[in-house]
């Protein structure tokens, strides 16, 4: 799985490195030590960027995060749920 270094990633997105050290602190991400420097997947990305609009857009803490985080997890295994019961229902249509 590709990753990316925390420091470069803060960088690029001009954020301090303590914000990436937050989220895994409450388990929003996962940081991955490759050669004792800290990287993250390429996948978390997005979520990053959603987590950190929240945050500095909206001043919201850590601990909403983590609940904002949870409540758009449920609501999208709730969307797929629901998309493949109307597949099922299609097929007794």
């Amino acid at each position: 799985m590709k990753t990316i270094s925390v420091s470069k990633f803060c960088v690029n997105y001009d954020i301090p490195q303590q914000f990436i050290d937050s989220l895994s602190k409450y388990d929003l991400v996962e940081i991955i030590e490759v050669e004792t420097t800290k990287h993250i997947h390429i996948d978390d990305i997005n979520r990053i960027e959603r987590l950190m609009r929240i945050h500095f857009d909206l001043d919201v803490n850590f601990e909403g995060l983590d609940i904002i985080n949870n409540l758009i997890e449920q609501i999208n295994t709730l969307q797929d749920e629901v998309s493949r019961l109307k597949s099922r229902l299609e097929l007794y249509e």
